[in-house]
């Protein structure tokens, strides 16, 4: 390794650093500001506080990765630019090519490893995170972990239930509702108080059961206890609805989505987020190339024009990134599309700038 590519690196990571640090204390600073009264209200430990926000951390690392990548590449590639390093490696005979090359690769590993975490430490972190929340702040009882109600499914392509509340405790599902529907109209129903998980089956309690004929003709049995053969969720299934796609890593998400599918259920808002945890890290990458031109250009304002600069990209990057999950949860665009739309973007306005940009 080159003198020079030492220096690019060392002077690279020292940015990212201490953007990382800058921007995790304003993470943790505003989310303590805006929770703060409900663990007062709920006497919280301090220690438990404590621990709630170093749990935080490695979530904030993850999230922000981004944002931290263009702080660094301005700050970078601007501080060469100010000082006329930058100007003194042209002259040297290092195209700017050569710059932004060591820049995509050093960006590339630390992309690569807050992938790494995301995918091993991060979902553990942030289980245990949601379970203070969940215990010391809301105050749900341990005992009734993963409680959940309203719960809608398709079961099969004909059948579409319904089940007021399920308890992960016991294994059970209360008030359930089950329709047949064949070609769009009803041609059975069941009620029943509960079903529980027994025997790697689901067996259903206190039923009511109606079969509608074509005639009108209506057929009742009344208190039926019966095993349900239809591809109904496993108990450990229904746990992972109510996860949330950060408490797992892509093997757990990608997993639940083809058995959900295998269910009849919708799967657009776990698509998405299965998506978006390759999504992120890859924008470290991408935005390097969006950043670099920009700084590479000598303007006035200089260390406070980049960070205006790296605030306002910042703003419309997250934007972007919210706007296409929203329209990916309710199936107004594919799920790639709103994963890998503002990377699309940024690397297009990228490619195009650096082509634009003379060495």
């Amino acid at each position: 390794m080159k003198i020079l590519d030492r220096f690019i690196i060392s002077t690279y990571l020292r940015h990212l650093f201490f953007s990382w640090i800058a921007a995790i204390v304003v993470f943790l600073v505003v989310n303590s500001v805006e929770n703060l009264d409900k663990f007062i209200d709920k006497q919280v430990p301090g220690a438990t506080i404590l621990q709630y926000y170093l749990l935080f951390i490695p979530h904030i690392i993850y999230l922000i990765l981004p944002a931290v990548t263009l702080l660094a590449t301005l700050f970078t590639v601007g501080g060469f630019t100010a000082s006329n390093e930058l100007t003194a490696i042209k002259v040297a005979g290092v195209p700017f090519s050569r710059v932004m090359l060591i820049l995509l690769i050093t960006a590339s590993v630390c992309a690569g490893g807050v992938y790494f975490l995301g995918e091993t430490v991060i979902p553990g972190t942030n289980r245990q995170q949601m379970d203070i929340w969940r215990y010391e702040v809301k105050k749900i009882p341990r005992e009734n972990r993963a409680v959940r109600g309203r719960i809608y499914l398709q079961v099969g392509q004909k059948n579409q239930m319904y089940i007021e509340n399920y308890r992960a405790a016991s294994r059970e599902a209360m008030g359930i509702k089950m329709m047949n529907v064949v070609n769009g109209k009803i041609k059975g129903r069941i009620d029943a108080e509960k079903m529980i998980w027994r025997d790697n089956a689901w067996h259903v309690q206190g039923a009511t059961k109606r079969t509608f004929g074509d005639d009108g003709a209506i057929t009742w049995i009344s208190d039926a206890g019966f095993v349900l053969n239809e591809n109904v969720l496993r108990p450990d299934q229904f746990e992972k609805v109510q996860t949330k796609p950060e408490e797992m890593n892509s093997l757990e998400l990608r997993d639940f989505i083809h058995r959900l599918k295998h269910v009849g259920g919708l799967t657009r808002r776990w698509e998405v987020e299965l998506l978006a945890k390759f999504s992120t890290p890859a924008a470290a990458v991408i935005i390097v190339f969006f950043g670099a031109p920009i700084a590479a250009v000598r303007r006035r304002g200089g260390t406070v024009l980049g960070f205006g600069i790296s605030l306002f990209v910042c703003f419309i990057y997250f934007g972007l990134i919210q706007v296409g999950k929203v329209l990916g949860f309710n199936g107004t665009i594919p799920p790639w599309s709103a994963a890998w739309g503002g990377n699309i973007v940024f690397g297009m306005l990228g490619m195009w700038m650096l082509v634009r940009s003379k060495d």
